[in-house]
């Protein structure tokens, strides 16, 4: 495209752009870019925990992994973000005028605003994950953020194994709204950054420090009640780096956002995913993860961080707290708030409800950062193992049974 060709403009969004996205529910997408973790392996595994701090050896360490109930290492929560081979996808020709005619929401900015899963079985290393993904709803929001009208958007990944098994479900829920509108609301004029007294410092390294971690001491469902506090963990203050290191676990996340070469073929492939910076080239849109002078092209003082990160510290919580034996059977978190560059949080959580039938133990839990701001939270529900020992039960999967959505 020439320095004098423009693009055409986005959608409104209104009841009829909803609709025409509404068209491609259950279709399933073509998905070009490959995942980081195609080959299932136990060094990915402790990449990616590593990624979002968490060196836990279930995770990390192959002789600690075989002598743990599960016989090996085996995938920490969220996981299969990283990983899978996309399944090949044959659309009828009704199913292809639909998705031919273009995404809708094109250049409207996105946030993510909910991520739920359900974890239907372990995942060791060798395993074979085919994935594949579609919409699952589409409805009409006002948007708190841009002060306009928004779409909350649900999208629908599902891992399978090589014999058609289920391993995972996510429904993942974005908030598009106008970035215009989002540039102008003035919702974060204002804000200042963060900065730390070396007593502040100090509470975060103190809470660092006392992190417990349960490991191979089994947690029994009579030891726990009701109203049981988790944490509180320290996470942040979040700085470029920790982006940088949550990179080199995921890799560059969905829109194949790639180096130098590998970055003009991207763009030529979804170029509205690309804008000019201050200096006059094409960078990605994901550089708001960054880049300060984007960030605030978009309406944000800092840089900020991937909802997703905070789902994974609101599941480490509930990992350190029930140890090996325990599954993290289902999650339902919603992002609140932006997490800017320099942000410090500390997540906690408390007992809701136990299900002695099933050993089952919900949890809520919150991430709230130096302000007092909650900016994330969510609900977990954990399978503890039996008294005779051995790792939890895992329930019998349906695929109705979804979280509830907590946006």
């Amino acid at each position: 495209m020439s320095s004098t060709e423009t693009r055409p403009g986005p959608r409104p969004i209104d009841e009829e752009t909803i609709e025409l996205v509404r068209r491609t529910i259950g279709i399933d997408v073509h998905r070009s870019p490959r995942h980081k973790n195609e080959v299932i392996s136990s060094d990915s595994f402790r990449q990616f925990a590593y990624a979002y701090g968490d060196d836990n050896p279930l995770y990390c360490d192959l002789a600690y992994g075989a002598s743990s109930s599960w016989g090996s290492v085996i995938a920490p929560p969220i996981y299969p973000y990283t990983a899978g081979i996309m399944k090949p996808v044959r659309w009828t020709d009704a199913e292809q005028a639909i998705m031919r005619a273009g995404d809708p929401l094109r250049g409207i900015g996105q946030y993510m605003c909910g991520d739920r899963w359900v974890f239907v079985k372990p995942i060791y290393p060798g395993d074979i994950l085919h994935r594949s993904q579609c919409l699952h709803d589409a409805v009409l929001k006002k948007s708190e953020f841009g002060g306009g009208a928004g779409a909350l958007v649900s999208h629908r990944v599902a891992w399978d194994g090589a014999d058609g098994q289920p391993f995972a479900y996510r429904f993942l829920d974005f908030f598009h709204a106008d970035r215009e509108q989002s540039r102008t609301s003035g919702k974060y004029a204002g804000l200042e950054p963060a900065s730390y007294t070396d007593d502040d410092i100090a509470y975060y390294d103190s809470l660092y420090a006392a992190a417990e971690v349960r490991g191979a001491t089994p947690r029994l469902l009579a030891s726990v009640k009701v109203g049981d506090e988790l944490g509180p963990m320290a996470k942040g203050p979040i700085s470029v780096t920790d982006i940088i290191s949550w990179h080199s676990g995921v890799g560059m996340g969905e829109f194949g956002v790639n180096a130098l070469g590998l970055g003009w073929k991207n763009r030529q492939r979804v170029p509205g995913f690309y804008q000019r910076n201050e200096q006059g080239f094409w960078d990605a849109a994901m550089r708001a993860h960054w880049d300060q002078a984007w960030a605030e092209k978009l309406g944000q003082p800092a840089p900020y961080d991937y909802g997703i990160m905070r789902s994974t510290w609101l599941c480490h919580l509930v990992t350190n707290w029930a140890g090996d034996d325990a599954w993290i059977w289902q999650v339902s978190s919603r992002v609140r708030k932006f997490n800017h560059m320099g942000d410090a949080h500390v997540v906690s959580g408390v007992v809701r409800e136990i299900d002695p039938a099933t050993n089952a133990v919900t949890i809520d839990v919150e991430a709230v950062n130096q302000r007092g701001d909650v900016t994330c939270d969510g609900r977990i529900t954990v399978i503890l193992p039996p008294a005779g020992g051995g790792h939890a039960v895992l329930p019998a999967f349906d695929p109705d049974d979804v979280p509830e959505a907590t946006v």
